[in-house]
């Protein structure tokens, strides 16, 4: 936990999104907390500069003549060499190869290095990924500091949002990036979650009349570039309804986009039967057209066809107009069918084999059907009667975010292909919850789970499922053939709630320093050992082979100064961040620390699935 800071007036709620961010507040000292969402400034185009309440996730390299004349700078920092928001996106899709879209998604790209400058992905990068997701957090601030000078930024609560489904490294790159944004220390929250905040913020007076005991949530959250899926389970606590996240899923780079690109290969595929001849330019052109058409063929009130005009290439700059229509018919057929088919549960996505050398680029679903993804999720989580699947966890409720999912046709759709799985398994009709905020919610929600981290608001609570225990190996002589003894020490006790840390008091530890070492974990699924005792932080259990269950080791170096020798002694404190990473922490007596991250859920996910 961060120190308390002498000016924080405020709880910010930042969502990092891959395609548009968002950022609202609250005054912390409030009885009834109104959260507000806080307009952006930036460049909306050439020359212009407003309000608008998104920051499209979209980094522009002006040409030479545009940064000589300043077209896109901001006023605060009119010589930088970028630019960042609408103008950005809108001058982008002109001129593709000088901008950066989806950097968020490249920082779960572990085939890359995600610290090198490879964006654009052209020949010649400007930036890493790591470097423009905090360009994005940088404007930010800024923004903030411009409006809000008597409460400076960094002195604020800060909680950032990342996916459900970012790996270890991914949510330390986020960190990372708040740190070369110059951010306060930060909390990170998953979007599904905060959505489901923000839902219990604004029913805050009435979703217990909407959720009863046992009602299983699904948050799908479907946005421009990722889909992520969540459970969360109503439970009772001595008579008072309470929260718990279950599950989540896999990070799915599937979303908006991918329809948008499926809708734009459509509208090229009818001007080359036209006898014209489209380029990579201008198909991103038709991608920028056909989200607008996305947009207007999927609202509840809906013309019957969208006409898309871009524009041609001549021996002039530009060669004249091309123009093409989508009816909603064909829109329906394409994206409802394409992307959200009517499948039966047992259904899986596809696992497609991959090309032994391929183009640099970011790891996209090979199955673009969003309901197979969808199975494959619920299928992992839960167990069923229906003797034709081996597991499936039939939600009871469902929750829609991200802006996506403003399509009224998709929510339709899914709702339809959930109340079909309901009825195969013979459970009551799914209930939509409704007033949802797509756009807004998540950033929304980060606010709403500070002011339930002060006591004020209700809690989803995640605590762990199994507990989970450090190898110590013990000082003993070498002995031929005998390894050196091992005993497992228990770090994180059954039921340990997400968010808080324990420390072993009363023991020391010899840490190895500058050297490859192993670190071995164990876990165990009932809450007592064999014994009947209940384990607690700092338990030692000898016979670890008869009780615990190994897990995958961690290995790596930890730095060391150049005073210090093999080993230095440290005590260690344990803590499950929200995300569900377990951070073990050792600490010398000079307060001097190391981290090492162990992905709980990953592991919990994998032994599920493990057989009997």
């Amino acid at each position: 936990m961060g120190k308390a800071k002498k000016n924080e007036q405020y709880l910010i709620g930042i969502d990092l999104g891959t395609t548009n961010c968002t950022m609202s507040y609250t005054p912390k000292v409030e009885e009834n907390h109104s959260i507000e969402l806080f307009l952006i400034e930036q460049s909306v185009d050439a020359q212009t500069q407003s309000e608008y309440p998104a920051l499209p996730s979209f980094i522009y390299f002006p040409l030479d003549e545009e940064k000589q004349s300043q077209m896109y700078s901001v006023e605060w920092v009119a010589k930088r060499n970028h630019c960042i928001g609408l103008a950005a996106r809108e001058r982008g899709c002109e001129l593709p190869q000088q901008m950066i879209a989806s950097a968020k998604s490249w920082l779960c790209h572990d085939g890359i290095d995600r610290r090198e400058k490879i964006l654009p992905a052209s020949e010649s990068g400007l930036m890493s990924p790591l470097e423009a997701c905090s360009e994005l957090l940088v404007h930010l601030r800024e923004v903030w500091d411009r409006r809000m000078k008597q409460a400076p930024f960094v002195e604020q609560q800060v909680f950032v949002t990342v996916p459900a489904s970012f790996d270890p490294s991914a949510r330390q790159l986020v960190q990372e990036a708040t740190v070369l944004a110059k951010y306060p220390e930060v909390i990170l929250l998953e979007e599904p979650q905060a959505a489901f905040y923000s839902w219990l913020y604004r029913h805050s007076e009435d979703w217990r009349q909407q959720l009863v005991v046992d009602d299983c949530v699904l948050v799908v959250d479907i946005g421009g570039g990722t889909t992520d899926f969540s459970l969360i389970k109503v439970v009772d606590d001595e008579g008072d309804l309470c929260l718990e996240r279950v599950a989540v899923g896999a990070h799915l780079l599937l979303g908006g986009d991918n329809m948008d690109l499926a809708l734009a290969h459509l509208a090229k595929g009818k001007l080359e039967d036209e006898g014209h001849c489209i380029d990579e330019w201008q198909l991103q052109s038709l991608v920028h057209s056909c989200r607008q058409a996305k947009e207007v063929l999927f609202a509840e009130q809906h013309p019957d066809t969208f006409d898309i005009t871009i524009h041609g290439r001549g021996t002039k700059l530009i060669g004249g107009t091309l123009s093409t229509t989508i009816t909603y018919d064909e829109a329906h057929a394409l994206l409802i069918e394409g992307f959200v088919p009517l499948v039966d549960p047992s259904e899986r996505s596809l696992t497609e084999k991959r090309a032994g050398i391929q183009q640099i680029g970011l790891p996209y679903a090979q199955d673009p059907r969003i309901s197979c993804q969808l199975a494959k999720f619920l299928s992992m989580t839960g167990e069923s009667n229906d003797d034709t699947m081996d597991h499936f966890l039939m939600p009871t409720a469902v929750l829609f975010n991200g802006g996506t999912m403003k399509g009224e046709q998709l929510r339709r759709r899914l709702v339809e292909l959930l109340n079909q799985w309901a009825q195969k398994l013979n459970r009551s009709p799914i209930k939509v919850l409704s007033d949802p905020d797509y756009d807004y919610a998540v950033s929304q929600g980060g606010v709403y789970y500070g002011i339930a981290r002060m006591g004020q608001g209700l809690r989803i609570k995640g605590g762990t499922s199994r507990s989970y225990y450090i190898g110590v190996e013990g000082a003993a002589p070498a002995v031929p053939g005998i390894p050196a003894p091992l005993t497992a020490v228990c770090v994180v006790p059954f039921g340990m709630e997400e968010g808080t840390e324990a420390t072993l008091t009363g023991q020391e530890f010899a840490l190895v320093l500058g050297e490859l070492a192993t670190f071995r974990f164990f876990s165990r699924a009932t809450a007592t050992l064999s014994d009947g005792k209940e384990p607690i932080v700092g338990t030692l259990v000898k016979d670890w082979k008869k009780e615990l269950t190994e897990l995958h080791p961690v290995e790596t170096i930890l730095d060391k100064s150049e005073t210090d020798g093999k080993t230095v002694r440290v005590t260690l404190t344990s803590k499950v961040t929200e995300l569900g990473v377990l951070e073990l922490w050792c600490m010398s007596s000079d307060n001097r620390k190391w981290k090492l991250e162990f992905d709980i859920r990953r592991e919990e996910e994998a032994l599920q699935l493990q057989p009997a």
